[in-house]
């Protein structure tokens, strides 16, 4: 395997349904040309090659799990089995991919989350620790009821369906990094969620946390600095400082930024445009996928207690 002006990130995951995967035999895997350090592109193989048995039924060789629309279909249609979660489109991709948001909502209160996945189509921790986020909230602890009894949630938990189905690295369809377009707004994608805010604003909502799922090479936290958003982001350093005693085991650094304009990635559009605390979470590529689920879950129950304060 050769990249392009880059290097092998992933190690190599087999499946023989497209549903469950596991890691390639390391002995079945020769780095060539092995990076330096510990971290980073830099730390990884050039290159790489594998031995694989192949036979008459398929053999998928992937990068990490497959997670494209019709999978994250299905899961979205098994939350919707429940009452109060419901979903719909908000507008279509470059390649007239439906882009849905999933709504979970009890009551008529006019507080909201917003929360938003897979704007980089290989980032699949991110999306498994969204989903356990997502369960989270929507599932049958008092302190679940007691959060939707509050708030509303939104989702749109695959932001670039298009990069997603045709195997992209970072872009959608029309070439661009989604997360680099929330200033100027050039493709459909990013336009369907800004017009989706909009017009929650106009109804009287108050987006009162924001936060981004994506995954990199180790559990990374993106806030805002607080000298930049003050007394009004207090809920995600509470937040982070939250998960991170209840999660002992697994440091996870805290990168904020002082950037803010052009607004350009989602956190800082949420932030600008409607004063919604905002955070990208990361989660690293390799972070065991049980430890990606109880971070998830853990965090959900973290926002909820800051929340009903």
């Amino acid at each position: 395997m050769t990249y392009q002006d880059s290097r092998s990130r992933y190690y190599p995951k087999l499946s023989t349904d497209g549903i469950h995967f596991t890691p390639l035999d390391s002995v079945n895997f020769n780095a060539i040309n092995e990076g330096t350090g510990t971290f980073g592109i830099k730390a990884v193989p050039e290159f790489v090659e594998i031995k694989v048995n192949i036979g008459e039924k398929p053999l998928y060789i992937t990068a990490q799990e497959l997670y494209g629309s019709t999978r994250v279909k299905q899961w979205v249609d098994s939350m919707s089995t429940k009452p109060y979660v419901t979903t719909y489109e908000i507008g279509r991709s470059r390649e007239n991919r439906s882009m849905n948001v999933m709504q979970i909502k009890e009551g008529s209160h006019k507080k909201a989350v917003m929360v938003i996945s897979r704007q980089h189509p290989p980032e699949v921790t991110g999306f498994l620790a969204m989903k356990s986020f997502i369960e989270t909230l929507a599932g049958d602890s008092p302190e679940a009821q007691d959060f939707r009894n509050n708030y509303d949630l939104f989702v749109v938990p695959l932001m670039n369906p298009d990069g997603v189905d045709n195997g992209h690295w970072r872009h959608n369809m029309g070439g661009i990094d989604l997360n680099r377009d929330w200033e100027n707004f050039n493709q459909p994608e990013t336009r369907s969620v800004r017009d989706f805010l909009v017009q929650k604003e106009d109804e009287g909502y108050e987006f009162v946390f924001g936060a981004d799922f994506h995954s990199t090479w180790d559990d990374i936290y993106y806030p805002i600095d607080s000298t930049i958003i003050g007394k009004k982001g207090e809920i995600i350093f509470n937040w982070i400082e939250n998960i991170s005693n209840r999660l002992p085991q697994k440091h996870t650094n805290i990168k904020p930024s002082t950037d803010i304009k052009p607004t350009m990635v989602s956190r800082n559009y949420f932030y600008v445009n409607h004063d919604m605390p905002a955070i990208v979470f990361e989660l690293g590529d390799n972070t065991p996928r049980d430890f990606l689920r109880l971070k998830g879950k853990i965090a959900a129950e973290e926002l909820m207690k800051l929340l009903l304060q």
